[in-house]
């Protein structure tokens, strides 16, 4: 069975209350390389592991979640089911985040090597990040994931949906690392990673056209913004002539930029993260 790289980079994240599922998204995996190793980490948004946004300050809605690593890339459907606590005895999250941008809903967890001892990690690093693939908006972009859970559970492989670049990506929108993209996404992508791909001929950043296959990774999906629109009932069917808010969703979706997720994995201490954390679960 030949399947694609990027296909088994990806995880279900299950956010568990006692043993009843509260919600669903996606994590992936991403490697960082520093002196003491090699160190694997979970990505996912803060609001798939809490049930809110970053900066809502409300306590989580589960306290376990479930992931899964695959354990034979030629049956990609024998894995491991992990169950992982998001806290700490004394109460301290599992999860690490931008100390500069609070806001930003993305969230890190170091994976221990007894973890993954029996399993075969798939994952991305940085340098996904550094691909000669020239970007401006109508580039499309890919997310992997899972929407509203659905996906070839019999093989435990993702579903992809491609959209294309809504926002200039080389400008953080509203001054935030932030690029938006023209998607039609559900609830479940969450945490899905964001790919530029090209089969064929491709734009490079500097040079010519070339042709080949290039992979980009450009960020972690994140929401769908959406406006708040006052109706009145002369525009609606009713006999009332009280006014009503309606959500508008503009079908674009937040990705949280590949060099902020770097930016925090380079500047975690993972030795004090085991004294801290993982010394305490």
């Amino acid at each position: 069975m030949q399947v694609e790289h990027l296909s088994l980079i990806t995880t279900p994240v299950l956010l568990l209350e006692g043993d009843k599922i509260v919600s669903q998204g996606t994590g992936f995996y991403f490697g960082l390389s520093q002196d003491a190793g090699s160190v694997l980490f979970l990505i996912t948004n803060h609001h798939v592991l809490t049930g809110y946004a970053p900066t809502d300050n409300k306590p989580p809605m589960g306290e376990n979640i479930v992931f899964y690593l695959h354990k034979d890339p030629n049956n990609p459907g024998i894995t491991k089911e992990i169950r992982f606590p998001l806290f700490t005895k004394n109460k301290k999250p599992v999860w690490l985040s931008s100390k500069d941008l609070p806001e930003a809903d993305v969230a890190i967890i170091p994976i221990i090597s007894s973890i993954v001892a029996d399993a075969k990690v798939f994952g991305i690093s940085g340098d996904w990040t550094t691909a000669n693939i020239k970007l401006r908006p109508t580039s499309t972009v890919t997310l992997i994931g899972y929407p509203y859970g659905y996906y070839d559970k019999k093989n435990c492989l993702p579903i992809w949906k491609t959209g294309s670049m809504a926002s200039e990506p080389d400008t953080d929108f509203e001054g935030k690392p932030l690029l938006l993209v023209d998607i039609s996404a559900f609830p479940g992508m969450s945490g899905s990673p964001a790919f530029a791909i090209a089969h064929g001929a491709y734009e490079m950043v500097e040079g010519p056209t070339t042709v080949g296959q290039v992979q980009k990774f450009l960020g972690i999906f994140a929401s769908m913004p959406s406006i708040r629109e006052n109706k009145y009932l002369e525009e609606i069917p009713s006999q009332s002539k009280q006014g009503l808010v309606f959500e508008q969703s503009l079908q674009l979706g937040h990705i949280w930029k590949a060099n902020l997720i770097i930016e925090i994995t380079k500047n975690i201490d993972i030795a004090q993260y085991e004294r801290e954390v993982l010394r305490n679960l």
